[in-house]
């Protein structure tokens, strides 16, 4: 299609629309119907979570009783709740201040060039695309008291002296737990500070370098003060991310031993699905969903790169003032004594060092995110008694594929029911996955669009930020009324409940991802293919979808590797393997708990984790692209 522009028709249509003041009624049905659904999926079962707060029930006599804010009393009154608040609140903090201080360690190697970079992009990647489940199966059997990884490991180097039960403390399995998220979401982190050194300008640090700033003082003067905007959302996003964190808790203990690792979200599962305590349980998960809101607001108010009044750091470097004045912001500057570098070290020498120390740091980030991984791949190639003998090591016997055959094969006779339904649940995680990828991606490039370019409306960004605060809600706030509603509508244990549910949370992912694309796209676009003849929506269609289709690829990667990981909403709302996904099955393995199902529990897992992997090694370009459009997996 040939696009004809004549400037003077554009510059008069252009001041005739802004004269009217008037919305095409296109914007409004873009995001119409985005707004419908999430009404429907997100804000009526909040209410009615709203509801089962301030009601108790009955579940022999299925009697209702309101009670008022009888529930939050019981909460607030409930030693309990407030153990559980104190564990969360560590929790989050070391979890949080973890994989920021080692997602920007590895983002700072990897915007670095150097042979190798690519693979090692793509490896980081692995740990954060994997499902919280197959994580929590590998970590949980790392840290196995009698014939765990880590153990194998100590009796391998002669140091059996030191093999514990990991997980038998209850503060060490706390802190644990902690590491392990920390492995999961650091590269989350990496990958979005990565999209925000490689958008800073070469010319501020190469000024510096001629002023005699070393690499510390670089960090703290430019890479800092240019990578705040970045950090003060991803602290929002770990946080939140922390405080749901549930698939990990329910894997490796939980909650347990006995309380130790009872954090507000296992609290609220155990009060609603366990002891069908409904309003107690909503109670308690409105309460983790008022702190998720205060901490984002505590957080706006504290660390946004906006705020008036602040002090930052300038340069101390004279030649630089200028140039670095995008960084600090105007008027914010203020004037450090000069500064001037003391030659200690032979500049040849730390040249020599600075290399040997950057290979060093690259190959331990190398390590800390593959082992775990090939870990889980050789442990999944053993023979059964392997994993279970006594003192444990990581060696094995030898290397076999049958318990990828006894998850495989129908007719391979294994004695496992859970390896059995292997098969089935892949295909239903990927038929589920690309259904609701396709849906989520098609309705969010409608109203990005339409969010990105009348954003500055009223009613339009009011829009956007009700969608985005959604994502701060703790899916189990929203899975306790699915359970119930979706019971009574005849959606439980069906491709359409979980299709479902998993829109309340991809729906608000791809709308923001796809409003960032369009964001980049000049607007002038929009008026000459308007000036041309195309209707919107044809305009929509025929220009602007093939300029963003690498941001539709980006968004349709981050949705289906939601839905493929998924495992909260497949649990409570299937119950057969006609409709299980493959996370589900993989918890099934642990509830059965006999020595020759970990073979295959170890296959399954190490199939789950095939499509994320395959997805980090060859997509890496495009899920960076996410990471600039803003995405978050949780």
């Amino acid at each position: 299609m040939t696009i004809t522009i004549n400037p003077a028709i554009v510059s008069a249509r252009v001041a005739k629309r802004h004269k009217n003041g008037r919305t095409p009624v296109f914007a409004y049905l873009s995001i119409a119907p985005i707004i419908a659904i999430m009404i429907s999926i997100v804000g009526l079962p909040l209410l009615y979570s709203l509801f089962l707060s301030l009601n108790t029930t009955n579940p022999i006599t299925k009697r209702w009783v309101f009670v008022g804010l009888g529930n939050y009393t019981k909460v607030f009154q409930s030693a309990d709740f407030w153990a559980a608040l104190g564990r969360t609140v560590y929790f989050s903090a070391v979890s949080v201040s973890g994989a920021i201080i080692l997602g920007t360690v590895i983002a700072l190697v990897l915007n670095e060039k150097f042979a190798g970079r690519g693979v090692l992009r793509s490896v980081v990647l692995v740990p954060w695309a994997m499902a919280p489940v197959s994580i929590g199966v590998l970590w949980s059997f790392v840290y196995a008291g009698n014939f765990g990884l880590l153990n194998g490991l100590l009796h391998d180097l002669g140091l059996g002296f030191f093999a514990t039960a990991w997980l038998g403390d209850g503060f060490r399995a706390l802190n644990l737990i902690a590491l392990t998220q920390i492995w999961n979401q650091a590269p989350l982190t990496s990958l979005m500070l990565l999209s925000g050194l490689q958008s800073m300008p070469a010319n501020l640090h190469r000024a510096a370098i001629l002023d005699g700033a070393g690499p510390i003082r670089r960090f703290f003067s430019i890479t800092l003060p240019w990578l705040k905007p970045s950090l003060f959302f991803i602290t929002i996003v770990a946080t939140i991310n922390s405080l749901m964190t549930f698939d990990i808790l329910w894997i490796m203990t939980r909650g347990g031993p006995g309380a130790a690792t009872t954090v507000l979200s296992w609290l609220g599962y155990l009060q609603s699905f366990q002891f069908l305590r409904f309003g107690e349980g909503a109670a308690t998960l409105y309460v983790l969903t008022a702190l998720s809101l205060l901490l984002a607001i505590i957080y706006f108010v504290i660390l946004s790169p906006n705020r008036r009044h602040r002090t930052v750091d300038q340069s101390t470097f004279s030649q630089t003032e200028e140039t670095l004045r995008p960084v600090v912001r105007r008027h914010d500057m203020v004037r450090l004594p000069a500064w001037k570098p003391r030659q200690r070290i032979h500049p040849a020498n730390a040249r020599r060092y600075g290399r040997m120390l950057f290979g060093m740091t690259a190959s331990i980030i190398f390590l800390w995110s593959a082992l775990p991984v090939i870990a889980l791949i050789l442990i999944s190639l053993s023979p059964a008694g392997d994993l279970i003998r006594t003192p444990p090591s990581l060696i094995p016997s030898r290397l076999t594929f049958d318990n990828y055959v006894s998850v495989l094969m129908a007719d391979s006779g294994s004695t496992s029911v859970q390896a059995k339904r292997v098969p089935v649940s892949l295909l239903n995680s990927l038929s589920i996955g690309i259904v609701v990828s396709l849906v989520n991606v098609a309705l969010g490039t409608l109203a990005g669009y339409g969010f990105s370019r009348y954003g500055q409306q009223r009613f339009f960004s009011g829009t956007l930020w009700a969608l985005l605060i959604t994502r701060m809600i703790p899916a189990l706030t929203l899975v306790l009324p699915f359970f119930i509603l979706f019971r009574s509508l005849g959606l439980i244990d069906t491709h359409v409940g979980l299709i479902i549910a998993y829109s309340s949370i991809l729906l608000p992912l791809s709308s923001w991802m796809m409003k960032t694309t369009f964001d980049n796209v000049p607007i002038s676009l929009d008026r000459a293919a308007i000036v041309d003849g195309c209707t919107r929506f044809s305009m929509l269609r025929k220009v602007l979808i093939p300029v963003v289709r690498p941001g539709i690829i980006a968004a349709l990667i981050f949705c289906f590797l939601v839905s493929w990981n998924e495992f909260l909403f497949a649990m409570i709302l299937t119950s057969t393997p006609k409709t299980q996904t493959i996370p589900v099955v993989i918890a099934g393995f642990l509830n059965q708990a006999r020595f020759y199902e970990y073979g295959p529990l170890f296959a399954a897992s190490v199939l789950a984790i095939l499509p994320p992997v395959a997805i980090a090694f060859f997509f890496q370009r495009y899920l960076v692209q996410g990471a600039l459009s803003g995405a978050v997996k949780g």
